[in-house]
C-alpha cells in the first residue's frame, strides 16, 4: 500500500471519526452480533481507504460508506464460517446482559425481516437516510425501496400487533 499518500490517510480518518458509529450501528443492525459488527466496520473502512482515490462525489460520503458496508456484511453472510463462528459464540457466551428494563421485541421483529427488507428499514429509518441516498447504498431504485419499506412495515406491524399500545386509549 505504498501509493497510498499521508492525504489518503488523513481522508480516511476524518470519514471514521465522522461516520464510524453510523456505520458500526449499521452493520450491528445487519448482522445481529457486535462482534461481527466490529469487523465488519474495520472491513468497511479497510475498503474505502483502497478506493479513496475512485470515489467520484455521485453520492454523499456517508452514502458511500453505506454501500460498503452494506456489501461487506452481505458478504459475512455468504460465507459459512458466520454460521460456524455464531453457532460456537452461542454456545460459548449464552445469553448476554442487558439491563433489566430492556425489551427486545422491536430488535427481535427487525431481525427476523428478509435481509433485503431490513437492509432497507435499517438505512432509511435507522441510519436515516434519504430515499434516495438509501436506494443509491442498497443499489436499487427508489420505487424498489419503496416496495421493500411498505413490505417491512406490514410485516412489523402483523408481528408487534398488541405489543404497543396508546396510553390515552
Amino acid at each position: 500500500m505504498s501509493n497510498v499518500s499521508a492525504s489518503d490517510e488523513q481522508a480516511i480518518v476524518q470519514l471514521m471519526n465522522e461516520y464510524g458509529t453510523d456505520i458500526r450501528r449499521l452493520c450491528l443492525c445487519l448482522l445481529n452480533d457486535p462482534f461481527l459488527a466490529e469487523d465488519a466496520a474495520q472491513e468497511t473502512f479497510f475498503k474505502a481507504w483502497k478506493s479513496l482515490t475512485g470515489f467520484r462525489g455521485e453520492s454523499s460520503r456517508k452514502t458511500w460508506l453505506c454501500r460498503i458496508a452494506v456489501n461487506t456484511c452481505r458478504s459475512m453472510q455468504r460465507g459459512s464460517w458466520l454460521r460456524t463462528v455464531t453457532a460456537r459464540a452461542t454456545e460459548e457466551n449464552g445469553e448476554t446482559e442487558m439491563p433489566p428494563d430492556y425489551d427486545p421485541t422491536v430488535w427481535n421483529a427487525v431481525q427476523a425481516l428478509p435481509d433485503q427488507l431490513k437492509r432497507a428499514l435499517v438505512l432509511r429509518f435507522y441510519e436515516g437516510l434519504s430515499l434516495q441516498e438509501a436506494a443509491l447504498a442498497l443499489g436499487t431504485n427508489v420505487n424498489t425501496l419503496n416496495t421493500r419499506l411498505r413490505k417491512a412495515k406490514s410485516l412489523l406491524q402483523a408481528k408487534l400487533e398488541g405489543w404497543y399500545y396508546d396510553e390515552e386509549d
